[in-house]
Protein backbone atom coordinates (compact mmCIF):
# COMPACT_ATOMS: atom_id res chain seq x y z
CA UNK A 1 0.00 0.00 0.00
CA UNK A 2 2.64 2.58 0.63
CA UNK A 3 4.58 1.65 -2.92
CA UNK A 4 1.23 2.73 -4.22
CA UNK A 5 0.77 6.14 -2.56
CA UNK A 6 4.62 6.94 -3.23
CA UNK A 7 3.41 6.08 -7.27
CA UNK A 8 0.28 8.17 -7.30
CA UNK A 9 2.35 10.71 -5.42
CA UNK A 10 5.06 10.52 -8.15
CA UNK A 11 2.05 10.72 -10.74
CA UNK A 12 0.54 14.11 -9.60
CA UNK A 13 4.09 15.64 -9.27
CA UNK A 14 4.72 14.89 -13.17
CA UNK A 15 1.45 15.93 -13.71
CA UNK A 16 1.79 19.25 -11.70
CA UNK A 17 5.22 20.12 -13.67
CA UNK A 18 3.46 19.57 -16.83
CA UNK A 19 0.74 22.18 -15.96
CA UNK A 20 3.30 24.82 -14.65
CA UNK A 21 5.54 24.53 -17.32
CA UNK A 22 2.52 25.43 -19.98
CA UNK A 23 1.11 28.19 -17.80
CA UNK A 24 2.70 30.42 -20.28
CA UNK A 25 0.37 29.48 -22.98
CA UNK A 26 -2.73 31.84 -23.56
CA UNK A 27 -4.86 29.09 -23.48
CA UNK A 28 -5.00 25.18 -22.92
CA UNK A 29 -8.65 24.81 -24.66
CA UNK A 30 -9.33 23.60 -28.33
CA UNK A 31 -10.10 26.22 -30.99
CA UNK A 32 -11.25 26.58 -34.15
CA UNK A 33 -10.74 23.29 -36.58
CA UNK A 34 -9.92 21.21 -33.73
CA UNK A 35 -12.06 17.75 -33.55
CA UNK A 36 -12.48 15.69 -30.17
CA UNK A 37 -13.60 12.53 -28.68
CA UNK A 38 -15.54 11.96 -25.84
CA UNK A 39 -15.42 8.62 -23.45
CA UNK A 40 -16.95 8.30 -20.32
CA UNK A 41 -14.68 7.92 -17.44
CA UNK A 42 -15.27 5.95 -14.73
CA UNK A 43 -14.01 4.96 -11.30
CA UNK A 44 -11.44 6.52 -9.15
CA UNK A 45 -7.36 5.60 -8.65
CA UNK A 46 -7.31 1.88 -8.85
CA UNK A 47 -10.01 1.04 -11.12
CA UNK A 48 -10.23 4.06 -13.43
CA UNK A 49 -11.70 2.73 -16.91
CA UNK A 50 -12.68 4.94 -20.04
CA UNK A 51 -15.74 3.79 -22.46
CA UNK A 52 -18.09 5.12 -24.88
CA UNK A 53 -21.58 6.73 -24.06
CA UNK A 54 -24.53 5.43 -24.49
CA UNK A 55 -27.62 6.23 -26.93
CA UNK A 56 -31.21 7.02 -27.25
CA UNK A 57 -31.34 3.09 -27.86
CA UNK A 58 -29.12 2.67 -24.83
CA UNK A 59 -26.26 1.01 -27.26
CA UNK A 60 -22.71 2.02 -27.39
CA UNK A 61 -22.17 5.53 -29.12
CA UNK A 62 -19.44 7.49 -30.45
CA UNK A 63 -19.28 11.23 -29.88
CA UNK A 64 -17.31 13.79 -31.52
CA UNK A 65 -16.96 17.81 -31.95
CA UNK A 66 -15.91 20.09 -34.03
CA UNK A 67 -14.79 23.68 -33.39
CA UNK A 68 -16.46 25.48 -36.36
CA UNK A 69 -15.09 28.69 -34.01
CA UNK A 70 -13.55 29.44 -31.02
CA UNK A 71 -16.79 29.43 -29.59
CA UNK A 72 -18.80 27.49 -31.65
CA UNK A 73 -18.83 23.77 -31.35
CA UNK A 74 -20.82 20.98 -33.61
CA UNK A 75 -21.50 17.54 -31.84
CA UNK A 76 -22.39 14.54 -33.89
CA UNK A 77 -23.44 10.75 -32.03
CA UNK A 78 -23.21 7.61 -34.44
CA UNK A 79 -24.11 4.54 -32.82
CA UNK A 80 -24.50 1.26 -34.52
CA UNK A 81 -25.24 -2.09 -32.79
CA UNK A 82 -25.07 -5.86 -34.66
CA UNK A 83 -26.45 -8.23 -31.98
CA UNK A 84 -25.95 -11.83 -33.69
CA UNK A 85 -26.62 -14.33 -30.60
CA UNK A 86 -25.91 -17.93 -30.87
CA UNK A 87 -27.45 -20.62 -28.34
CA UNK A 88 -26.99 -24.23 -28.21
CA UNK A 89 -28.18 -26.65 -25.45
CA UNK A 90 -28.40 -30.45 -25.72
CA UNK A 91 -30.00 -32.54 -23.25
CA UNK A 92 -31.38 -36.03 -22.58
CA UNK A 93 -34.86 -36.54 -22.37
CA UNK A 94 -37.76 -38.76 -21.91
CA UNK A 95 -40.28 -39.15 -25.00
CA UNK A 96 -44.30 -40.09 -24.30
CA UNK A 97 -43.35 -43.32 -25.87
CA UNK A 98 -40.67 -44.38 -22.52
CA UNK A 99 -37.71 -43.66 -25.32
CA UNK A 100 -34.57 -41.76 -23.96
CA UNK A 101 -34.10 -39.42 -26.42
CA UNK A 102 -31.07 -36.66 -27.41
CA UNK A 103 -32.36 -33.45 -27.88
CA UNK A 104 -30.05 -30.35 -29.13
CA UNK A 105 -31.28 -26.71 -29.60
CA UNK A 106 -29.43 -24.18 -31.93
CA UNK A 107 -30.90 -20.61 -32.15
CA UNK A 108 -29.80 -17.45 -33.28
CA UNK A 109 -30.76 -14.21 -32.46
CA UNK A 110 -30.20 -11.00 -35.10
CA UNK A 111 -31.04 -7.26 -34.96
CA UNK A 112 -29.46 -4.16 -36.10
CA UNK A 113 -29.96 -0.56 -34.47
CA UNK A 114 -28.35 2.45 -34.95
CA UNK A 115 -28.75 5.80 -33.98
CA UNK A 116 -27.61 9.19 -34.93
CA UNK A 117 -27.20 12.60 -33.03
CA UNK A 118 -26.60 15.89 -34.29
CA UNK A 119 -26.13 19.01 -32.02
CA UNK A 120 -24.60 22.67 -31.96
CA UNK A 121 -22.76 24.11 -28.85
CA UNK A 122 -22.10 28.16 -27.80
CA UNK A 123 -19.00 28.17 -25.34
CA UNK A 124 -18.36 30.97 -22.99
CA UNK A 125 -15.13 32.93 -22.26
CA UNK A 126 -14.60 31.30 -19.07
CA UNK A 127 -10.80 31.32 -18.00
CA UNK A 128 -7.17 29.87 -19.11
CA UNK A 129 -8.71 26.16 -18.39
CA UNK A 130 -12.64 26.28 -17.50
CA UNK A 131 -14.87 26.02 -20.75
CA UNK A 132 -18.60 26.40 -19.69
CA UNK A 133 -21.25 25.65 -22.66
CA UNK A 134 -24.63 25.62 -23.29
CA UNK A 135 -26.33 23.93 -26.83
CA UNK A 136 -28.85 21.74 -27.74
CA UNK A 137 -29.08 18.55 -30.15
CA UNK A 138 -31.47 16.36 -32.29
CA UNK A 139 -31.78 12.64 -31.21
CA UNK A 140 -33.02 9.78 -33.75
CA UNK A 141 -32.60 6.47 -33.88
CA UNK A 142 -34.36 3.14 -35.26
CA UNK A 143 -34.41 -0.61 -33.27
CA UNK A 144 -33.67 -3.21 -35.74
CA UNK A 145 -35.93 -5.87 -36.33
CA UNK A 146 -35.80 -9.12 -34.45
CA UNK A 147 -35.51 -12.81 -36.14
CA UNK A 148 -34.85 -15.84 -33.59
CA UNK A 149 -34.32 -19.39 -35.76
CA UNK A 150 -34.57 -22.36 -33.66
CA UNK A 151 -33.88 -25.70 -34.65
CA UNK A 152 -34.28 -28.80 -32.55
CA UNK A 153 -33.35 -32.13 -33.55
CA UNK A 154 -34.63 -35.28 -30.90
CA UNK A 155 -33.00 -38.49 -31.68
CA UNK A 156 -34.21 -41.82 -30.08
CA UNK A 157 -33.74 -45.25 -31.34
CA UNK A 158 -36.23 -45.11 -34.29
CA UNK A 159 -34.63 -41.49 -35.73
CA UNK A 160 -34.74 -37.97 -36.04
CA UNK A 161 -37.61 -35.69 -35.35
CA UNK A 162 -36.81 -32.36 -36.68
CA UNK A 163 -38.31 -29.05 -35.28
CA UNK A 164 -37.91 -25.82 -37.08
CA UNK A 165 -39.00 -22.59 -35.32
CA UNK A 166 -39.14 -18.90 -36.50
CA UNK A 167 -40.30 -15.83 -34.98
CA UNK A 168 -40.17 -12.31 -35.97
CA UNK A 169 -40.89 -9.01 -34.38
CA UNK A 170 -41.34 -5.71 -35.83
CA UNK A 171 -38.64 -3.10 -33.99
CA UNK A 172 -39.31 0.38 -33.48
CA UNK A 173 -37.86 4.32 -33.86
CA UNK A 174 -36.69 6.82 -30.99
CA UNK A 175 -37.28 10.79 -31.43
CA UNK A 176 -35.60 13.15 -29.04
CA UNK A 177 -34.78 16.94 -28.17
CA UNK A 178 -32.32 17.78 -25.79
CA UNK A 179 -30.91 21.11 -23.94
CA UNK A 180 -27.23 20.56 -22.82
CA UNK A 181 -25.53 22.27 -20.18
CA UNK A 182 -21.85 21.43 -19.32
CA UNK A 183 -18.02 22.32 -18.46
CA UNK A 184 -14.39 21.49 -19.81
CA UNK A 185 -11.62 21.76 -17.29
CA UNK A 186 -8.28 21.46 -19.20
CA UNK A 187 -5.59 19.77 -17.65
CA UNK A 188 -3.21 20.14 -20.64
CA UNK A 189 -3.45 21.59 -23.99
CA UNK A 190 -6.43 20.68 -25.97
CA UNK A 191 -6.92 17.54 -22.92
CA UNK A 192 -10.03 18.25 -20.44
CA UNK A 193 -12.57 16.48 -17.94
CA UNK A 194 -15.68 17.56 -17.60
CA UNK A 195 -19.51 16.67 -17.04
CA UNK A 196 -22.39 17.42 -18.82
CA UNK A 197 -25.85 17.71 -17.97
CA UNK A 198 -28.83 16.64 -20.27
CA UNK A 199 -32.32 17.37 -20.00
CA UNK A 200 -34.66 16.68 -23.23
CA UNK A 201 -37.70 14.98 -24.40
CA UNK A 202 -37.70 11.39 -25.65
CA UNK A 203 -40.91 9.84 -27.75
CA UNK A 204 -40.12 5.82 -28.17
CA UNK A 205 -41.95 3.55 -29.84
CA UNK A 206 -41.45 -0.42 -29.94
CA UNK A 207 -43.01 -3.69 -31.49
CA UNK A 208 -45.95 -4.22 -33.85
CA UNK A 209 -46.56 -6.82 -35.62
CA UNK A 210 -44.99 -10.28 -34.83
CA UNK A 211 -45.07 -13.81 -36.33
CA UNK A 212 -44.48 -17.29 -35.17
CA UNK A 213 -43.91 -20.18 -37.93
CA UNK A 214 -43.51 -23.89 -36.90
CA UNK A 215 -42.71 -27.32 -38.88
CA UNK A 216 -42.59 -30.36 -37.88
CA UNK A 217 -41.22 -33.39 -39.03
CA UNK A 218 -41.62 -36.50 -37.58
CA UNK A 219 -39.85 -39.60 -37.42
CA UNK A 220 -42.24 -41.15 -39.74
CA UNK A 221 -45.64 -39.74 -40.62
CA UNK A 222 -46.52 -36.25 -42.37
CA UNK A 223 -45.19 -32.89 -41.97
CA UNK A 224 -47.26 -30.56 -39.86
CA UNK A 225 -46.88 -26.54 -39.87
CA UNK A 226 -47.99 -23.76 -38.20
CA UNK A 227 -48.10 -19.82 -38.63
CA UNK A 228 -49.23 -17.37 -35.99
CA UNK A 229 -49.84 -13.82 -36.16
CA UNK A 230 -50.25 -11.33 -33.55
CA UNK A 231 -49.26 -7.55 -32.22
CA UNK A 232 -47.04 -6.58 -29.00
CA UNK A 233 -45.86 -3.30 -29.06
CA UNK A 234 -45.07 -0.67 -26.66
CA UNK A 235 -44.45 3.44 -26.67
CA UNK A 236 -42.86 5.44 -23.92
CA UNK A 237 -42.75 9.47 -24.32
CA UNK A 238 -41.99 11.91 -21.52
CA UNK A 239 -39.07 14.21 -20.41
CA UNK A 240 -36.17 13.50 -18.82
CA UNK A 241 -32.51 14.33 -16.73
CA UNK A 242 -29.36 12.60 -16.94
CA UNK A 243 -25.77 13.72 -16.47
CA UNK A 244 -21.90 11.97 -17.37
CA UNK A 245 -18.84 12.89 -16.33
CA UNK A 246 -16.31 12.65 -19.42
CA UNK A 247 -13.06 12.76 -20.79
CA UNK A 248 -12.72 14.76 -23.89
CA UNK A 249 -9.98 14.40 -26.17
CA UNK A 250 -9.62 17.12 -28.81
CA UNK A 251 -6.82 16.95 -31.61
CA UNK A 252 -6.22 17.90 -34.91
CA UNK A 253 -6.42 15.46 -37.61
Amino acid sequence: MKNIHILIAIALLFISNIITAQETTDTLKSREGDWGVVLNLTGFINNISLGTQKDVNNNNTILVKHHLTNDRVLRLGLGLTSIRNNNFKADSISLPSGNRAWREVDSIETRFDFSLAVGYEMHFKGTKRLDPYIGAELLIGRIGNTKINASTNITDKLGTQKIQRIIQQDGGATFGINVVSGFNLFLLERLSIGAEVNLGYLLSIRGGDQSESLSDTPVSGTQTNFLTNSKNGISRRGFDVNSSAGLLLSYYF
